[in-house]
């Protein structure tokens, strides 16, 4: 059963995960998980491909980063009744730039998807990092 926008509650969730490979797969769980506790199950799915794309992103990024210790990706879903918002942080300063991917390429199409399931993304810069969002609007929903 599908939500109706003014009956979804105002949620905001954060979730810190290693910038490894298993972090786009628990992202993907978590934002699934997120979604259909909010009674979103029929967004279930694409928020998850969102949130997995975004964070494969950052871990890619985040592999390119000397420090110290394991670096982190921080995940977020917002919910406000409008829309449902997946922000990703990570601590590489490059921004995203999307790319051609020909049709032999394993790549390069993770901002293309992003584009075509949401309703709006964008990056900003941090003090330190960046953070990717995309946003999914509950009432261009059908």
């Amino acid at each position: 059963m599908q939500a109706a926008p003014e009956t979804v509650r105002r949620l905001r969730v954060h979730l810190e995960l290693a910038a490894t490979p298993s972090a786009v797969s628990r992202a993907r769980a978590h934002v699934r998980s997120i979604t259909r506790e909010l009674g979103l199950t029929h967004l279930a799915d694409t928020a998850a491909l969102l949130a997995s794309e975004i964070v494969t992103n950052a871990v890619r990024a985040s592999g390119r980063l000397r420090t110290a210790g394991p670096p982190v990706v921080r995940v977020w879903v917002l919910a406000d009744g409008e829309s449902l918002v997946i922000r990703v942080w990570d601590a590489s300063d490059a921004m995203p730039v999307r790319q051609e991917a020909g049709p032999d390429d394993d790549s390069g199409r993770g901002l293309m998807i992003i584009d075509a399931l949401s309703s709006d993304w964008g990056a900003y810069p941090e003090a330190r990092g960046k953070t990717v969002w995309a946003t999914i609007r509950l009432s261009d929903d059908p």
